[in-house]
């Protein structure tokens, strides 16, 4: 019996129990289905991490004191600092701002509304990405002059004003009791952020430069951090190794691991590192069911065989061999674990599009899953089937020709 025949009477074989076939193959349907959406929402959801740091800031990076060691005034960061990093590394660094953050409170028409103040400069805007949608962004001037100018969100301004066109509007602010007036000189929009949304609930961030904030908290003498944002393509762990010995070096601080360095790319690579961690072993336990569906597999193949007895008694009195036998039985098992391994993926990559969908994430299937999953479907089928098969092959054809 070749092999094309051996697939014609096994096809026969289930169709002839369909209902056994099916129930057969739920396991097989169930297993694979829940690998496949499971790893295909791991890898989705790496995929939104990517995008949310992209918008986040892919380059991000701060530059801070290491808080978990002692440390001297001597040992803060200053503005000559930044200088001396601007000149060393104008190749990798885009932009570099000393990390000045306020809280405060916006005055609307009927109440005081938490927001959240960010220094910044003229190229801040490569740091934190916005889009513009009326007004200018912050200037030169603007920072040297130390001007009481901002750039408020188009979410903010409805709230506070109800309306979008404030661009040389007034916006009283209360920063430590006491109220400032800043001019408004330009709305910007960002789009919904995860990350940002980890930070607090403050109704959003107020731009404004970053020497204004400074003047309004009498800081600006030594900082404890910089912002700063790095260009694509670059070593980043060789680049910011360097820039902390640089530092060290003007504050005579070599080897006592009094700064760090954080950048947005080893965050996302942990991040993906876990969500990877945590996918894989949710398939494996996903895949326990895989077991299930073999168990199930071998058990009805074994049922098969006890019902065809005296079939393969007369097929081997009028000359089948051992192999023809176990190649029937075999084919069997693992075209019944093969259509349970497609209607598995069918239903697996269907809920995992649904599934992203309700949480709004991008879906991604990829095609290596897939046919992991078929082959592993497969594989279950030749593990559980050859047993039964092969106790098949082995019957005596004349004990087979008397079984009732």
């Amino acid at each position: 019996m070749n092999i094309l025949e051996s697939i014609l009477v096994a096809l026969a074989a289930i169709f002839s129990n369909k209902l056994r076939s099916l129930l057969t193959m739920l396991g097989i349907i169930i297993g694979i289905s829940s690998v496949i959406t499971v790893v295909t929402l791991g890898e989705s959801s790496q995929k939104a991490i990517d995008m949310e740091f992209e918008q986040f800031g892919a380059g991000r990076a701060y530059f801070s004191m290491n808080w978990r060691e002692d440390y001297s005034t001597k040992d803060l960061l200053t503005p000559d600092d930044i200088d001396a990093l601007k000149r060393s590394f104008a190749e990798e660094i885009e932009a570099i701002v000393p990390y000045v953050h306020e809280r405060g409170k916006a005055k609307s028409k009927n109440d005081w509304l938490d927001v959240s103040l960010t220094g910044g400069d003229e190229n801040y805007i490569k740091i934190e990405k916005v889009d513009m949608v009326s007004g200018r962004y912050l200037t030169v001037e603007d920072v040297k002059g130390k001007r009481a100018v901002s750039i408020i969100d188009k979410e903010m301004a409805l709230e506070i004003f109800g309306r979008t066109n404030v661009v040389g509007d007034s916006l009283d602010i209360e920063i430590w009791g006491s109220q400032v007036s800043f001019i408004i000189i330009g709305v910007y929009e960002k789009p919904k952020s995860t990350l940002q949304a980890m930070g607090g609930q403050t109704l959003g961030n107020i731009f404004v430069p970053y020497t204004s904030l400074e003047k309004i908290t009498g800081s600006g003498d030594y900082y404890w951090d910089f912002e700063l944002t790095l260009a694509k393509g670059i070593d980043t762990d060789n680049v910011t190794q360097k820039m902390i010995r640089l530092i060290e070096r003007r504050h005579g601080n070599e080897g006592q691991n009094k700064y760090l360095m954080q950048t947005a790319e080893g965050e996302l690579e942990v991040i993906n590192n876990v969500t990877g961690i945590i996918t894989l072993v949710i398939g494996a336990i996903a895949a326990i069911s895989l077991l299930v569906g073999g168990i199930g597999v071998m058990n009805i193949m074994f049922v098969s065989v006890t019902e065809r007895t005296r079939e393969i008694g007369i097929r081997k009195a009028i000359g089948a061999k051992r192999r023809d036998i176990l190649m029937q039985f075999l084919v069997e098992s693992v075209i019944v674990s093969g259509i349970g391994g497609i209607i598995g993926t069918i239903i697996g990559v269907g809920l995992a599009f649904i599934v992203s969908s309700l949480i709004k994430i991008p879906t991604g299937v990829s095609i290596g899953t897939i046919a992991i999953a078929w082959v592993f479907s497969a594989g279950v089928g030749i593990f559980f089937g050859i047993y039964p098969a092969n106790r098949a092959s082995k019957l005596d054809p004349i004990d087979a020709l008397r079984y009732e």
